[in-house]
């Protein structure tokens, strides 16, 4: 299995990446029964983690448990099946192609069909867990990232095809599991739905995630302090093309990678932990 990047791009970048913490990594992986993972995804690890050797092996750890474990979004991510073409028409989702001033990547998501009838939860997960594999494949290490979802149109209609254990154990992989550095979440034409997901959350989570959420009610450019117009699509006010031209790039591009979500599942779904020693 191989990345669309070097790690020669990533320690050239971080030089922390030190040969003696990737070899740590590696050593991992085999009491795993993992193979096939490259040394670029071990650094994306390490460099989401900022090369703390403990708290990396947690990330890994809950990163390949959860992703084991959650079939709902990490299964059957073959972007040409049909459940996942039919989702794909009712959303927008896209890596914005450029970064904020700090240099995190922009990952968007709307509905393009507001309609909840076949709208299914955990496909739409899926697709934006994909979207950030797709970057995570091209980009490497990167200095951040920031969710910015635009929640007109959402009802609990769109929430009902997921259970809340579900909900939860997603919030869960991206706290705990996900192998960037979260920089924040913000949330357009926030709802009170948004307060019901996180009531449904809150006792599962870190108090520290919940400094990441950053709703707005009001006008788009409330959001322009921590993310500028030149980063942004022309419908929000923006210098970027139009949603609907950066979500069918995003589309192609998940299109292109088909080989490499389907090997990824094959090689994750080897994960076993290791068994304790008895007494």
């Amino acid at each position: 299995m191989k990345l669309g990047h070097t790690i020669e791009d990533s320690t050239k970048k971080y030089p922390e990446l030190s040969d003696e913490l990737l070899l740590k990594l590696e050593e991992w992986i085999r009491q795993r029964n993992l193979s096939d993972i490259p040394v670029e995804q071990l650094a994306i690890f390490a460099h989401s983690c900022y090369f703390q050797i403990d708290a990396t092996l947690r990330c890994m750890e809950a990163y390949y448990k959860i992703r084991t474990t959650f079939p709902e979004v990490f299964s059957n991510r073959d972007p040409n099946s049909e459940s996942l073409q039919c989702t794909l028409k009712k959303l927008n989702i896209t890596a914005l192609p450029v970064p904020d001033p700090n240099g995190y990547r922009i990952i968007f998501k709307q509905l393009k069909d507001t309609d909840p009838n076949k709208y299914k939860l955990g496909d739409a997960l899926k697709l934006l867990m994909m979207t950030v594999d797709a970057t995570l494949y091209t980009e490497g290490c990167e200095p951040g990232y920031i969710f910015l979802f635009d929640m007109t149109g959402v009802s609990l209609g769109h929430l009902s095809t997921l259970s809340i254990s579900s909900i939860r154990k997603f919030f869960q992989y991206i706290q705990d599991g996900i192998p960037f550095r979260l920089k924040g979440i913000h949330i357009l034409n926030a709802t009170w739905i948004l307060d019901k997901v996180l009531a449904i959350i809150r006792p599962f989570m870190n108090p520290e995630f919940f400094k990441l959420i950053h709703p707005y009610t009001g006008d788009v450019s409330e959001v322009y302090q921590h993310i500028p117009p030149k980063c942004l699509p022309k419908d929000f006010g923006g210098e970027l093309d139009y949603v609907e031209v950066l979500k069918e790039q995003n589309d192609h591009k998940l299109q292109q990678l088909r080989e490499y979500f389907l090997e990824e599942e094959l090689v994750s779904q080897n994960y076993s932990a290791p068994q304790k020693k008895k007494k």
